[in-house]
């Protein structure tokens, strides 16, 4: 039995020396390959900070939209459903949500109206429930000339 095992291995391989090929490029070559090499790893730390800083932004822009829209989402919800009896609710309701919208949506700041639309919309949501927060932060975004 043991003279079969010794027979089943193999020899060793022979060592191999291998020699590198000699450097034969200049000075200047090896300094633009150097400087090549550190420009492409400059360029990819960049990429990787920007897709970074873009993906931040995206979040930061996602929170802020969810945010507004989860503090004003009971306020619509309420004056549409008061709008649907009421005529001069529903009409205030068709001008302010698509402000309301446009302000989660981060699409404008603030919007003005003129003096008479908009002394007409607060003076009709003060006699209907509401967040008193709600009103304040509404009396920021739409603003009267």
């Amino acid at each position: 039995m043991d003279n079969f095992e010794e027979d089943n291995i193999r020899n060793p391989d022979e060592a191999v020396n291998d020699q590198l090929l000699e450097d034969t490029r200049s000075d200047f070559e090896k300094q633009i390959d150097e400087a090549i090499y550190i420009s492409t790893q400059e360029i990819k730390q960049n990429q990787i900070l920007n897709t970074q800083y873009e993906e931040q932004l995206l979040k930061d822009y996602s929170e802020e939209t969810n945010r507004r829209k989860d503090f004003f989402k009971d306020f619509l919800f309420n004056i549409n459903k008061i709008g649907k009896f009421d005529k001069e609710v529903r009409e205030i309701y068709d001008i302010i949500d698509p402000i309301i919208e446009s302000y989660c949506n981060q699409s404008i700041k603030s919007c003005e109206l003129d003096e008479t639309t908009y002394n007409k919309i607060f003076n009709t949501l003060k006699k209907t429930r509401n967040n008193p927060l709600t009103l304040e932060t509404l009396k920021t975004i739409i603003l009267s000339e």
